[in-house]
């Protein structure tokens, strides 16, 4: 499965990196019910799904390879900020809880998948879709992370 590019105003890597430099504990959101602690938390569990860190029962791997490639085509393709907002989250990657003063642990564990994600090269089998282009994983990662960004305002003009 190859993937459109991502919209124009997805943010690079490292222009995320710099956006959730500017994040802290105390970020509020605009919306949803997620503290700033648990939104990185999250980013980065997603991060590990894409790495096949996760585990994904057989009846939701068997839909994603089925219904996946229409939803990433058109995810893809809409910008981060145009995303539906409190959409439903796998069990795998939902964040929980946070003990107070993991904000930082977590937003190291981030940045450290971010270094994994950049260095994706070739092709890589996603543990929902099958065989992607690790372009296209990177590109998935981005949109959702940004898409995070947005809702806690860490993002100029978002």
């Amino acid at each position: 499965m190859r993937l459109p590019a991502p919209a124009p105003d997805t943010p690079t890597l490292d222009q995320l990196r710099t956006a959730f430099g500017h994040a802290g504990p105390d970020t509020p959101g605009r919306w949803g019910s997620m503290t700033c602690t648990q939104m990185v938390r999250h980013c980065r569990k997603f991060i590990d799904l894409y790495l096949g860190r996760v585990a994904v029962p057989l009846p939701m791997r068997l839909l994603a390879r089925l219904l996946g490639p229409l939803f990433l085509r058109r995810a893809l393709a809409k910008s981060p900020t145009a995303t539906p907002r409190n959409l439903k989250t796998l069990p795998g990657i939902r964040s929980g809880a946070t003990p107070a003063g993991e904000f930082e642990a977590e937003r190291t564990k981030l940045l450290a998948a971010f270094d994994e994600v950049a260095a994706l090269s070739g092709t890589h089998d996603h543990p929902l879709y099958g065989r992607m282009d690790a372009g296209d994983v990177v590109n998935l990662i981005r949109h959702h992370t940004a898409h995070h960004a947005n809702q806690f305002g860490l993002l100029g003009g978002s």
